[in-house]
């Protein structure tokens, strides 16, 4: 690997700031996020979620190490630099003070599902495999599989000193199966019948078929799920739950809400006095060995950083820990002008290429046609050029993921992707006109190796670096399978039943750099083509409603994630059977591919060991029904550039230390902190 030559004037600038705002100093004011952040405290914002008072800050704990490098700087949250960790939320909340999950809404990435919310199995992304939390173990089914005993942990208490117990567990579950006005009702009712409780610490899970996947569907298995368990003495005192904001939560994580922005720029959270009965502590202790004293970061402090140029300088002027996604330049810049500013890897990629949501151009199928029609959709994907697509996102970095549904990591594509290339390099499209094209390149990895100056690799390192392939850019083939679909090519574009086909082309604005950058892209190259789409941005909570409503045509995002063998938790939302007309959110995915093959499948998974040969080979047919149909275009896997600042903390993971992946957006973000620490002078 080698380190890029940087040609960045924005470095020039930020250098300069950063000379004069100086490395371990105190913090300035700044209003770049909008938010009204310059003199507020915990205890004098007038928000009514402040129940802690923090005119008097605890000083910061003394190690044989010295004393914190961040003195006796303060936030602008009048919080001691040295116990705050600051962490970038992408987008602000349309909601500010709404915290329950269960309200439509309420923005969870803002470090309420990361450090509040309890669920009952998490994922341990380094092993690629799941561990009890709030449950006790992973459950014990009949010989069927049509009822689930499981245990609840004890010693988990709620932060207003309840236990919790059965009693939750049970009370959750049902009036999510109950509510219809939530999203993941009818998806939970399609496999559980009723949750009982046996004792105070355990409850049965009574199935309506054989369904040996419990964990993988009711707990986490990449970013979250939908099923966090909440306080049954609060919840069931309720008309409707799903109206109720709960402005003052009463949480089971570590971390309880100190003030938030009425703008909803940032929240602070505060870590709970007796934070060693939290999950943290009691699941904690139990999984990863941590102890009493490790207590993590007093407080963190999620906030929107800005734009692109002023969210390169807050962190390069040590305002901000941790930022989620930033470009590859963005990246060369600030380590430029801030060394302390790293990313996974020293050198390049720089980037974590195993990131399990592989970004993807899809198509609304609930719009019709030509949405709904694999040739208009296979077209769409000859007329892309693969080389161009990944040089022009991050000049090269990043896996290519030529099979939809499937999450290219290096592992996922060892599994299903490598052993299917036969099969892949046979497959051959009807184009129409009675000849058919064979739409697979296995040569990728090289030429793109060797476009970034890393020919000298081995063929096994230029795949797990690069992917094992993609597919052919053919104008040719791409038009034949257009006019299958009922398109026209005239001298001004594409045509589509009489008129100009001019789709709506949307990604998320200032934020998911990698979607971003793909959709458009591509956007360019359609453009060459002669479609001449339009392209727009939306907020996230504009595509919050319209992603599951089908509320657009052709979409730049991650249609699905996952990182184990067992597919069926990541893929269980394309079951046809879950669908709703346009317009109507359910809980099956956004796009509405309705393919019967693909839903028998994910049926007959549903029944299966999820170890049994069987199931892989269920799996396989599956992927294989999605390459044929293409129901969107994957296009590279999940490649994040998430830069840490380690001037005020350290032990962040990274490729040197990968205890877990750069997740600070998913739920097990907790149970890193203890190993992020100051840094002591």
């Amino acid at each position: 690997m080698r380190k890029r030559t940087l040609a960045l004037l924005l470095a020039l600038a930020m250098l300069l700031t950063f000379a004069l705002s100086g490395c371990g100093g105190n913090e300035t004011s700044s209003t770049a996020s909008g938010g009204d952040t310059s003199t507020s405290t915990p205890a004098d914002t007038g928000d009514e979620t402040s129940d802690t008072e923090t005119s008097e800050p605890a000083t910061s704990e003394t190690t044989e190490g010295g004393t914190p490098k961040a003195g006796d700087a303060m936030t602008q949250v009048n919080t001691p630099r040295a116990e705050t960790l600051i962490v970038e939320t992408q987008t602000p909340t349309d909601t500010p003070g709404q915290f329950n999950s269960y309200m439509m809404g309420t923005t969870m990435g803002m470090g309420i599902h990361q450090l509040m919310s309890a669920h009952m199995w998490e994922m341990d992304s380094v092993k690629g495999e799941q561990f009890p939390e709030v449950a006790a173990d992973m459950g014990t089914p009949n010989e069927d599989y049509t009822q689930w005993t499981v245990k609840i942990r004890e010693g988990i208490k709620w932060s207003d000193g309840e236990d919790l117990n059965a009693d939750d567990v049970v009370f959750t579950f049902n009036m999510i199966k109950e509510n219809e006005g939530i999203g993941a009702s009818a998806a939970t009712n399609l496999y559980i019948e009723s949750v009982e409780k046996v004792d105070d610490y355990t409850v049965q899970f009574n199935m309506t078929e054989s369904f040996p996947r419990l964990t993988m569907r009711y707990g986490i298995s990449v970013w979250g799920c939908d099923y966090r368990i909440v306080p049954e003495h609060i919840y069931s005192t309720l008309d409707d739950v799903t109206t109720y904001k709960d402005e003052n939560p009463v949480v089971a994580g570590p971390y309880t809400v100190s003030a938030y922005d009425p703008n909803g720029e940032w929240i602070l959270y505060q870590l709970r006095e007796d934070w060693w009965q939290s999950t943290l502590g009691v699941v904690g202790s139990d999984y990863y060995g941590f102890t009493e004293d490790q207590a993590p970061a007093k407080y963190v402090w999620f906030r929107v950083a800005g734009d692109s140029s002023t969210k390169q300088m807050l962190m390069t002027t040590n305002e901000f820990d941790v930022l989620c996604e930033v470009t590859m330049e963005e990246f060369e810049a600030m380590n430029e002008t801030n060394p302390n500013v790293k990313c996974w890897w020293p050198e390049f990629p720089y980037a974590y290429l195993d990131d399990p949501g592989a970004k993807s151009i899809v198509f609304s199928h609930g719009q019709g046609e030509p949405y709904n029609n694999a040739d208009f959709r296979w077209g769409m994907t000859l007329a892309l050029n693969y080389d161009e697509l990944t040089m022009g996102i991050f000049q090269g970095a990043g896996r290519a993921a030529p099979i939809p549904l499937l999450n290219h990591t290096e592992y996922l594509t060892d599994k299903y992707v490598i052993p299917m290339e036969d099969w892949l390099l046979d497959f051959e499209l009807d184009l129409g006109d009675g000849t058919t094209f064979k739409p697979y390149d296995n040569t990728v990895a090289s030429r793109i190796a060797e476009k970034v100056g890393l020919s000298d690799l081995s063929d096994e390192e230029k795949i797990d670096m690069f992917g094992a392939g993609w597919w052919k850019h053919d104008t040719e083939a791409a038009t034949k399978l257009l006019e299958k679909a009922g398109l026209e090519k005239k001298d001004d574009g594409w045509y589509f039943n009489g008129e100009l086909f001019t789709p709506e082309i949307v990604y998320l604005a200032d934020t998911e750099q990698q979607a971003g950058r793909t959709i458009q892209m591509a956007y360019n190259q359609w453009q060459s083509f002669g479609i001449m789409g339009n392209l727009t941005t939306k907020s996230q909570a504009v595509w919050d409603a319209d992603g599951g409503t089908g509320n657009w045509y052709i979409a730049g995002y991650w249609p699905s994630g996952g990182i184990t063998t067992d597919l069926y938790s990541a893929l269980s939302g394309f079951d046809n059977q879950l669908i709703k007309p346009l317009g109507e959110k359910g809980s099956g995915q956004g796009c509405r591919w309705d393919n019967q093959q693909a839903s028998d499948d994910l049926h007959k998974l549903a029944n299966l060991d999820p170890e049994s040969e069987e199931a892989y080979d269920v799996t396989v047919d599956l992927l294989q029904t999605a390459v044929t149909d293409m129901p969107y275009i994957n296009v590279t896997s999940g490649t994040k550039f998430v830069p840490t600042n380690c001037t005020y903390w350290e032990g962040y993971p990274d490729s040197e230390n990968p205890y877990n992946g750069p997740w600070w957006w998913w739920s097990c973000f907790k149970y890193m902190l203890p190993n992020i620490t100051p840094v002591m002078e």
